[in-house]
């Protein structure tokens, strides 16, 4: 069960509703949603701060970035339930193990995918993104090399091929469609020939969650298997919803399907799985 919201705060948000902009609002709503998780958790974060234990989890206001909330439960739950279907996927499709050792997570936010993986057996996993204050935290925590910066638009300041594994977990389920495609050919671009890029993607059923979705668009989606859903707020609140024969059309320019998992992972978002062509034309990596 979740904390509740604490009644002393309760007086206070309604009169914030009548008084304060949409803009000051919305931020402090979510604080105040968030608070009781934060001081539930408060104990076992400082103890481990104070510590430096070896397992210690990101601050609060890194894992409400990725997540619901910014409960240590959810956050380690999520973590460990999407690990488990990224790697019963991964081993339905990869009967070589041994050769898919290089591992890149696309996204990794603060790192909730990168315990549960490397407990699995998966040593040499690095991680990008744009959160400038998550990569900091994960290289005070890891060390500077294994964690980058990302760019908002490509390339990356890492090597072709090398990789051969990259995971994409709910980062192309965000981008509109020209940057996604620059970062699909930027993603073939670092996995050898024969390398897999395992990512996540809203599928159609999912527009629900958009209820601010009209006739129009439901019907561009249907009629070209993709839809850019801005959401008015940062990265995570955008919405792209995929098509499967839109995948196969679009994505197949540099990748073969390898395997397809509608609600694959932890019964929301489609899972697919793709292996980088063993040659790509000039002309195919644009979009």
């Amino acid at each position: 069960m979740p904390p509740s919201t604490p009644r002393w705060l309760q007086g206070p948000r309604t009169l914030a509703r009548g008084f304060l902009p949409p803009r000051i609002r919305r931020p402090l709503r979510e604080l105040v949603h968030d608070f009781p998780y934060r001081l539930h958790d408060l104990p076992r974060d400082l103890r481990e701060r104070l510590l430096r234990s070896p397992d210690r989890l990101p601050p609060s206001w890194l894992r409400r970035r990725v997540g619901l909330t910014s409960s240590r439960a959810e956050f380690l739950d999520v973590g460990e339930r999407a690990s488990a279907d990224i790697l019963r996927a991964y081993r339905e499709v990869n009967s070589s193990p041994g050769d898919y050792r290089r591992w890149l997570d696309f996204g990794c936010g603060s790192g909730r995918l990168l315990v549960p993986l490397r407990r699995a057996g998966i040593e040499d996993l690095r991680g990008v993104d744009v959160d400038r204050d998550a990569i900091r935290w994960l290289q005070r925590r890891y060390g500077k090399e294994r964690f980058l910066v990302s760019p908002s638009r490509p390339p990356l300041p890492l090597a072709s091929a090398s990789f051969d594994v990259i995971l994409a977990v709910s980062v192309f389920s965000h981008m509109d469609e020209e940057v996604q495609l620059s970062w699909l050919a930027e993603t073939a671009r670092l996995l050898r020939p024969g390398g897999l890029l395992i990512a996540s993607t809203h599928g159609r059923d999912l527009v629900v969650t958009r209820g601010d979705l009209g006739p129009a668009e439901i019907e561009r989606l249907d009629r070209s298997g993709f839809l850019f859903a801005p959401g008015g707020g940062p990265f995570n609140e955008d919405s792209a919803f995929h098509a499967p024969q839109y995948l196969e059309r679009t994505w197949g320019r540099w990748f073969e399907g390898r395997a397809s998992l509608p609600r694959g992972l932890m019964g929301y978002q489609d899972l697919s799985i793709w292996e980088r062509r063993a040659w790509i034309s000039r002309g195919r990596r644009g979009a």
